[in-house]
């Protein structure tokens, strides 16, 4: 199911990717103010290098970088209002799951959700 998050090493490894190439098309998307996508870009980027450490992340990190990219990723699609929800309630979840293994994290992506929310997301 792809609303899962991807476990294990392998999967922890693939996100901090995952997120600078969202950031990537986010640079370059239209549809955005360029303060949008310049604000948006920097906080994926920002949470991949977090999770980039030598350290293994924590699955609620894993869960949380995941969630961020997914979301990030449907507004670059320019999805429908109702699966845009539905994804960014789904980061929502996962920041309250993550808010005290990985605050840092958890920040970053409450800060996604604030530019979201600015744009009327």
């Amino acid at each position: 199911m792809p609303d899962e998050p991807q476990g294990g090493p392998a999967g922890a490894s693939a996100v901090p990717a995952r997120l600078h190439e969202v950031a990537r098309l986010l640079r370059d998307a239209k549809h955005l103010g360029p303060q949008e996508r310049a604000s948006l870009a920097a906080l994926a980027d920002e949470l991949a290098n977090a999770l980039s450490t030598s350290r293994v992340p924590s699955a609620e990190e894993v869960q949380l970088a995941q969630r961020t990219s997914q979301l990030i990723q449907a507004l670059h699609q320019q999805e429908d209002p109702a699966p845009l929800a539905a994804t960014r309630h789904r980061l929502q979840e996962a920041i309250l799951a993550a808010e005290v293994k990985a605050p840092f994290a958890a920040g970053l992506a409450r800060q996604v959700l604030d530019v979201l929310a600015n744009l009327g997301i």
